[in-house]
């Protein structure tokens, strides 16, 4: 799960484009909304290789350069858990939480 977070963080647009970027946001940031041009599935290709650079046993990794293809639905489970526990806690806490403290939250 850190990988998949650290990729998020490093790859903005990608994100965007994966999470449904609105038209509401995009006009309020000023800039034009960011759309799929692909399949969500190739995102989740390129994540896979990315994260499982790190595997230790390298075993995945291999697997990954082969047929990172294999993995992409597996990527796709875990953002859509992390996404229910996100929508769990802003449920809980009433807001999103942006701007908070740990202590606030």
């Amino acid at each position: 799960t850190d990988h998949l977070i650290e990729w998020c963080q490093t790859h903005e647009l990608e994100c965007k484009k994966l999470f449904s970027d609105s038209m509401q946001d995009a006009q309020e940031e000023g800039r034009r909304k960011h759309q799929l041009h692909h399949g969500k599935n190739q995102i989740y290709v390129e994540m896979a290789k990315v994260i499982l650079l790190h595997d230790e046993t390298k075993e995945f990794w291999s697997l990954a350069q082969v047929n990172p293809g294999a993995f992409a639905s597996s990527i796709h489970s875990r953002l859509d858990v992390l996404k229910s526990k996100y929508q769990k806690q802003n449920a809980l806490l009433g807001q999103m939480g942006a701007g908070c403290t740990y202590k606030e939250l």
